[in-house]
């Protein structure tokens, strides 16, 4: 089959993608290509071929579906990749992960982190994630005792369908797996994994970490710790290739957070200070960010008069949003936009709800503290819901 007739076929087949850089430009249409170093779609206006460092990710329109957090298994490999599996079986060092597409993967013990069979609370999940995290000498066997957990150590063995086998102090106890609420293992210190080139995530809810990849008939990839992977494109979610290159506000703790409101109370009233908090990723109303017709996943809203300051990590040289009132009380709210580096003014715009979406872009090479100011316009404080879509420093 010569190259033009399997990109048509490529084409025709593969869903939409929109790819976003970093420099806040997006791009639609389906992948025609896709390697380690460049992406290319076919978009309305033609073939646009992106240089992979220049991006900050690709997604679809398709979505985690919804029973994937009752997976079977959930194993976390030593590169950071997390599975949502059917199964999860190991015997003689050997793991067999069976995904939920029912494919299956085979790869050494000594390459996974963890491998967890309940579903958690979110006491659980604290827990669980400490155990995992923490530094240990030997494997972990994690037991549920009703909504707490429990661990032994000692070394893991064989992994069957109806039992962890664990050696406790020189004795091999075969532990029922309906008892097992997860286990860890242990890994002395080693040589370091090769570097990610992006995370993939699919509809299963899987979220892999990707070294190589290349489009044929599906996407295919290989993790940093080695394992192959392939799934049809129209199963992929999302391909973040932002990972050390761009960082979300909304990801971001602020070093300080002030409000105030427009009639000054005589003391402070907390209630009235949290109803007005910055929102991340959300609405006031707890729904999307909606800006111009436009849905972001990612970004916040601030209510006048908010203050929030930033203390920005190292290397990040552009500070961009999209800034506008949120459509949901336009064509109300009118503020006033200021953004500081330091003691430097970066921006001092009017943002009203008749205006379009204003984009920002500014330098943030040398700042180590970024502050945002979100005043009173000249329409009291009636609808003043600014939201800052897609906020994000970037290299």
């Amino acid at each position: 089959m010569n190259a033009l007739l399997f990109a048509i076929l490529l084409t025709a087949a593969s869903p939409p993608f929109e790819a976003q850089t970093l420099d806040g430009q997006t791009h639609a249409g389906p992948l025609t290509e896709f390697n380690a170093d460049r992406v290319t779609l076919q978009t309305a206006a033609g073939p646009v071929s992106l240089e992979t460092e220049k991006l900050a990710g690709l997604s679809s329109t398709q979505k985690v579906l919804p029973g994937a957090k009752t997976a079977g298994a959930v194993v976390e490999l030593l590169d950071g990749s997390v599975v949502s599996a059917q199964q999860y079986l190991c015997r003689n060092g050997q793991a067999q992960i069976t995904l939920v597409d029912g494919q299956v993967i085979e790869a050494p013990a000594a390459k996974v982190l963890s491998v967890r069979f309940q579903r958690e609370s979110e006491a659980m999940a604290a827990e669980w994630s400490r155990l995992v995290g923490a530094k240990r000498t030997s494997d972990l066997l994690v037991i549920r005792k009703d909504e707490s957990i429990d661990y032994q150590k000692g070394a893991l063995q064989n992994v069957t369908e109806e039992a962890v086998q664990f050696n406790l102090d020189g004795d091999v106890l075969p532990v029922k797996r309906t008892k097992v609420y997860g286990f860890a293992y242990h890994h002395p210190s080693g040589d370091e994994l090769p570097a990610a080139v992006c995370r993939i995530t699919d509809s299963s809810g899987s979220q892999w970490s990707a070294r190589t990849v290349a489009l044929a008939e599906q996407l295919q990839w290989t993790t940093p710790t080695g394992l192959a992977v392939s799934l049809p494109l129209d199963k992929i979610v999302q391909i973040d290739f932002s990972g050390g290159k761009i960082v979300y506000l909304s990801d971001l703790k602020p070093e300080s957070v002030a409000w105030k409101p427009f009639f000054g109370a005589a003391k402070p009233v907390p209630a009235m200070e949290q109803f007005y908090a910055p929102r991340q990723d959300r609405n006031f109303d707890g729904g999307p960010l909606q800006l111009g017709g436009n849905p972001y996943r990612k970004g916040m809203v601030l209510h006048s008069r908010t203050e929030l300051t930033y203390r920005l990590p190292g290397g990040f040289s552009r500070f961009r949003a999209v800034a506008g009132i949120d459509d949901a009380v336009r064509p109300n709210g009118k503020v006033h936009l200021v953004i500081r580096g330091d003691d430097k003014i970066l921006l001092d715009a009017a943002v009203a709800g008749n205006d379009p979406p204003k984009p920002i872009d500014v330098d943030v090479a040398a700042v180590r503290r970024l502050t945002i100011l979100v005043d009173f316009g000249d329409s009291m404080n009636v609808g003043d819901h600014l939201l800052l879509c897609n906020a994000r420093i970037s290299k």
